[in-house]
């Protein structure tokens, strides 16, 4: 997953400096609808399951030092 975003800001980069290059602006624009794409569609997948896998979920641990204090 992480390549594709790589792959898709390089793109976005290229894009850009050609526009400056190429005294075309649209080509910019191509570039930052490309960079758009790569932040919305890079999934950074945050497990919520940690009761079922932790040793110590974080429910626990949060409620045993509110109890100490």
């Amino acid at each position: 997953m992480r390549v594709r975003f790589l792959l898709l800001l390089g793109c976005a980069a290229a894009c850009v400096a050609l526009s400056f290059a190429w005294r075309e602006p649209w080509i910019g624009a191509v570039g930052l609808l490309v960079a758009f794409v790569a932040m919305f569609t890079d999934r950074d997948d945050v497990p919520v399951d940690d009761d079922r896998r932790a040793y110590e979920p974080t429910k626990t641990v949060r409620n045993m030092r509110a109890r100490d204090r």
